[in-house]
């Protein structure tokens, strides 16, 4: 039994090696994440020409006066709407039946297109 015994104890080494760079590993991922995080904190402070506490500031009173508007009761299609520009479903729906072909997705989840209409709001406030 002592041939089993010593082959279990270099499994256990083996495996305690491996969480011990499973968790220096992570540690590492974390910090690199925290790091692109910031870079692209940076570069959107940088392609909106303005410092990184004004972009924060900016996004978070477009969220703000996003939510109040939608309190209010309008939709994000109203919202589209309000600013001159079509919601792009609309745009793909016109050119696709135009042919008299329908080549719109019957499979696509409502969250997809809730997120898709929101993300045409960037920018729409603050140049």
């Amino acid at each position: 039994m002592g041939i089993y015994t010593e082959k279990r104890d270099q499994l256990i080494e083996k495996i305690k090696g491996l969480e011990k760079r499973i968790a220096s590993d992570t540690a590492k991922k974390k910090t690199l994440e925290d790091k692109l995080k910031e870079v692209t904190r940076l570069a959107m402070a940088e392609e909106y020409n303005c410092k990184p506490k004004e972009l924060d500031d900016i996004i978070s009173s477009e969220h703000q006066l996003l939510e109040r508007l939608r309190a209010s009761g309008l939709s994000d299609e109203d919202l589209l709407e309000l600013v001159g520009c079509k919601n792009a479903d609309d745009d793909s729906t016109d050119s696709d039946t135009a042919d008299g072909n329908d080549l719109s997705d019957s499979d696509n989840d409502s969250a997809d297109s809730d997120s898709a209409s929101t993300d045409n709001f960037s920018g729409l406030l603050y140049p």
